[in-house]
């Protein structure tokens, strides 16, 4: 981008130096041509006015004065007098009927060569006396001309190359401050359409560059989010028909094992060693059966029916259902509800189910007399928020990003979907999940969910 930027103003400034020396040589040829038409005119006028006879003296005189050749024409073009010596071409000698015509409208100015040099010729009509009137030719040298036009060739040449100079520095400068960040943030665009994300593109240059680079930043971390969100749905969606396929062929034998064990506990009524033992076997094939029907539950596709929800109303709710549990194992919830309703176009059921599970993972790693804290907030004009937090152990960081994963879990018996799929469904509502630690200790779990639209309320 540097060399175009080099060769488009070269081109630049030859096209002005060439428009400039073609002006400027016009306008200093025109000028001095009618500076000569009234120089001689107004010296030839001068030495006719002083009574004195045209002969050989007045125009040696005058072509002393004049500093050229003096021609005097009839009013037919013809030829009268002269006071060059030498043999005068066929042009001097007559004037055509085109210069007749044109003297008819004042002084004529064209170019004659004459024994190998360029002469200026000034033709004019002048009154010899009052009865006679005669035209006048002048052949003047252009050497002044001739000299005005090389010092305007040569300082055009050195603007021009002053201005090729100044444009390479100036080249140079936007180089460094717009074509280069272009370039580095083409070359980021490339291999991003190679499937990689190279990282954020230095913000650097004049304010528009700052402001794009800016912006790609912001969108490439938008779609390394969203590239995130694919991956985990296609995670989600293979755990899934995986679960689905498992819990399918495990329901069966599990079923037959638990009708067994059931006989089992009924014969050996009679022998309480070997019935506690088979009730061990009724009890574990019990909750696997549950198990099984829990990963089928939540491996089912998702349908929402969204609709004007209150989260106020829905996390209360959820506390109601919970309270006997929390309470059971010694620990405390509070209920911040904001004042005005927080309403979200949501699926009740769904984000129900979302609150739920959030809450039972706090409770589960909160410790005996600790506190969960529920409140709901509206963050901004277009979102609202369902905040929980814990007074647990928090999460190490490493692991924050890992819960969100199919079938990964942090506890003995969990089965590792709750967290991903509370996740797809708050992604499916166009929402966010985001699970952080807090500064005083323990965990965040926050799910963000938009407001209704003027259309949606329409529509519903």
């Amino acid at each position: 981008m540097f060399r175009r930027f080099i060769f488009y103003f070269f081109l630049l400034i030859l096209f002005i130096s060439i428009y400039f020396a073609y002006t400027s040589v016009t306008f200093t040829t025109k000028v001095l041509d009618s500076i000569a038409a009234q120089e001689a005119t107004r010296l030839v006028a001068m030495a006719l006015e002083e009574g004195n006879v045209l002969d050989e003296r007045v125009l040696n005189r005058l072509r002393k004065l004049l500093g050229g050749e003096v021609f005097v024409y009839s009013k037919s073009g013809a030829l009268l007098a002269s006071t060059y010596k030498g043999s005068l071409p066929e042009e001097l000698k007559q004037l055509t009927p085109e210069d007749l015509e044109a003297l008819k409208q004042g002084p004529v100015v064209k170019k004659v060569s004459l024994g190998g040099q360029i002469y200026r010729q000034v033709l004019f009509e002048a009154r010899i006396s009052k009865e006679i009137s005669c035209y006048f030719g002048l052949l003047l040298p252009t050497t002044f001309e001739q000299r005005v036009k090389r010092e305007l060739t040569v300082g055009l040449v050195y603007t021009a190359f002053c201005g090729l100079v100044f444009m390479v520095v100036v080249s140079w400068f936007l180089s460094r401050s717009v074509t280069k960040p272009l370039e580095e943030l083409a070359a980021v665009v490339r291999k991003m359409g190679g499937g990689s994300f190279p990282g954020k593109v230095p913000v650097k240059g004049p304010p528009e560059v700052r402001a794009l680079a800016q912006a790609f930043n912001e969108m490439t971390e938008r779609l390394q989010e969203y590239q995130q969100r694919l991956i985990e749905s296609e995670r989600m969606a293979t755990a899934a028909q995986l679960a689905a396929s498992m819990a399918h062929e495990i329901k069966n034998p599990l079923t037959s094992l638990r009708l067994a064990a059931e006989l089992l506990c009924t014969l050996l009524a009679d022998q309480p060693e070997l019935a506690k033992r088979a009730e061990v076997i009724l009890r574990e094939a019990t909750r696997l059966e549950n198990i099984v029907q829990n990963m089928l539950k939540r491996t089912r596709r998702l349908d929402l029916h969204l609709q004007e929800t209150d989260l106020n109303k829905l996390a209360q709710e959820v506390v109601e259902s919970a309270s006997y549990q929390i309470k059971a194992r010694g620990q405390m919830v509070s209920l911040e509800l904001a004042e005005n309703p927080v309403v979200a176009w949501a699926d009740p059921e769904k984000i129900k189910q979302v609150i739920w599970n959030l809450l039972n993972n706090a409770s589960e790693v909160t410790p005996k007399g600790g506190l969960i804290k529920i409140r709901t907030e509206e963050v901004d004009d277009d979102r609202v928020a369902v905040i929980i937090e814990d007074s647990g152990p928090g999460v190490p960081e490493d692991r924050l990003k890992e819960l969100f994963k199919p079938f990964y879990t942090t506890k003995p018996e969990g089965t590792g979907l709750g967290l991903a799929i509370s996740r797809q469904i708050i992604l499916l509502h166009g929402g966010e999940l985001i699970l952080e630690n807090r500064e005083e200790g323990g965990a965040r779990a926050k799910v963000i969910l938009p407001r209704p639209r003027p259309q949606e309320r329409s529509e519903d």
